[in-house]
C-alpha cells in the first residue's frame, strides 16, 4: 500500500478493514500529527506497532481484532488505551503518560487477572482503570506489584451458571486494593446467576479461614465504594468486611442487591423484572448485609442498601413482569 505524507490527520477509524501489520505501520509513518487511533474487526492484524514518531498520538482503540497476539505502543504521549479482546503481550513504551486503561474480555478470559499481574508495569502511573472480564475464575494472587497512582478502579465480573463453582472467590480482590495506595472510589460489578453456591447467612468471624489481616496498611484516601450484584456469598461478606476494617477515610458504601434493575423501563413506571430466583437471592444478600455487615459500619460511613422494589418485585409479580417485557 503507497500514501503520501498525511501531515495534518488527526484522527483514524478503521472498522473492517482488511490491512496488514506492515500495512498499517506504513500507513501511521506518514501520518505525524495523528492524535487518535481507533481499530476494530480488523482481523489480518497479528502484530500492532505503533511507530514513536506519533507524538501526538494520546488516545489508542484496539476492539475484537482476533488475530491480535502483540501490541507495541511506542507513542510518548498516549494517555488512553482501550483494548477488547483476549489478554495478549502489550508494550506501552515510555508508558508513564498513560492515565486511563479500558480492558474488556472476549469469551471465556482471565483479564482481571491479567491486569493485576502486568499492568503494574506496563502503566506505572495509571490513575483510572476499568476492567470486564468473563468467566473468571482464577483468584487474584496477593503480589508486590503496585498502583501507585491508581484513582478510580471498576471491576466488572460476568459469570455463567457452568463456570460459577463454591472455589470462585471475591475476596482475592482484596489484592488490588491492597496494591491502590490512592484509591479514592472502588465500583464492584457482578453479573451472574441468581442462586451462588457458597450462599452463607450464618457467618461469623471463627467461619472464615482468612488470615485477620493481609497487610498492615489501611486505606486513608478510598471514600466511595459501591458493589452492585451484592449477593449472600460468603467471600462477598469477607471482601464487604476487610474494606469496613481497613479503611478509614471511607465516606459511602452502596450495595446493591438488584444489579440495577430498580431502574425504570422506558415510558413505563415499573422496574426492570428480575426472575423469582433473582428477588430471593437478593432477599437473602439483605439479610446478610443487616445480619454480617451493617454492625460493622462506622457511624461515619453513609451505607445505601438497594433492595427490590416493594412495588415491581414481589415474588407474585416477578413472573407477570418478566413476560410483559418479553411482549415487548
Amino acid at each position: 500500500m503507497t500514501v503520501g505524507c498525511l501531515s495534518s490527520l488527526a484522527r483514524v477509524y478503521l472498522r473492517c478493514v482488511h490491512i496488514t501489520d506492515d500495512e498499517l505501520y506504513c500507513f501511521l509513518s506518514n501520518c505525524p500529527a495523528l492524535e487518535q487511533l481507533d481499530l476494530s474487526n480488523c482481523s489480518d492484524m497479528i502484530f500492532l506497532k505503533i511507530p514513536h514518531l506519533l507524538i501526538q498520538l494520546n488516545l489508542l482503540w484496539v476492539q475484537h481484532c482476533h488475530k491480535l497476539q502483540m501490541i507495541e505502543a511506542n507513542a510518548p504521549k498516549l494517555r488512553d488505551f482501550n483494548y477488547t479482546g483476549m489478554p495478549i503481550h502489550i508494550s506501552l513504551g515510555d508508558s508513564s503518560q498513560v492515565r486511563v486503561i479500558e480492558m474488556h474480555c472476549e469469551h471465556e478470559s482471565r483479564m482481571i487477572y491479567f491486569a493485576r499481574t502486568k499492568l503494574p508495569s506496563i502503566a506505572p502511573n495509571l490513575q483510572i482503570l476499568h476492567l470486564s472480564s468473563c468467566n473468571e475464575t482464577i483468584n487474584i494472587p496477593m503480589i508486590t506489584g503496585k498502583f501507585n497512582c491508581l484513582k478510580y478502579l471498576e471491576l466488572e465480573i460476568m459469570l455463567q451458571l457452568s463456570s460459577l463453582s463454591p472455589d470462585f472467590d471475591f475476596h482475592s480482590l482484596v489484592s488490588f486494593l491492597d496494591a491502590s495506595h490512592a484509591l479514592e472510589t472502588f465500583i464492584l460489578r457482578v453479573e451472574a446467576p441468581a442462586l451462588q453456591h457458597d450462599v452463607v447467612l450464618e457467618y461469623s468471624e471463627a467461619d472464615s479461614s482468612r488470615p485477620g489481616c493481609l497487610s498492615g496498611y489501611r486505606h486513608e484516601k478510598l471514600r466511595n465504594m459501591m458493589i452492585t450484584g451484592f449477593c449472600s456469598a460468603k467471600s462477598m461478606i469477607e471482601l464487604t468486611n476487610h474494606i469496613l476494617e481497613k479503611t478509614v477515610s471511607l465516606e459511602c458504601l452502596t450495595l446493591d442487591t438488584t444489579r440495577g434493575h430498580d431502574r425504570r423501563l422506558v415510558m413505563i413506571d415499573k422496574c426492570l423484572p428480575m426472575s423469582k430466583e433473582a428477588v430471593m437471592e437478593a432477599e437473602k444478600a439483605c439479610l446478610s448485609i443487616r445480619r454480617h455487615i451493617q454492625g460493622r459500619v462506622p457511624s461515619t460511613v453513609n451505607l445505601k442498601v438497594i433492595e427490590p422494589c416493594s412495588t415491581c418485585h414481589t415474588l407474585e409479580k416477578c413472573y407477570d413482569a418478566l413476560q410483559y417485557t418479553q411482549f415487548l
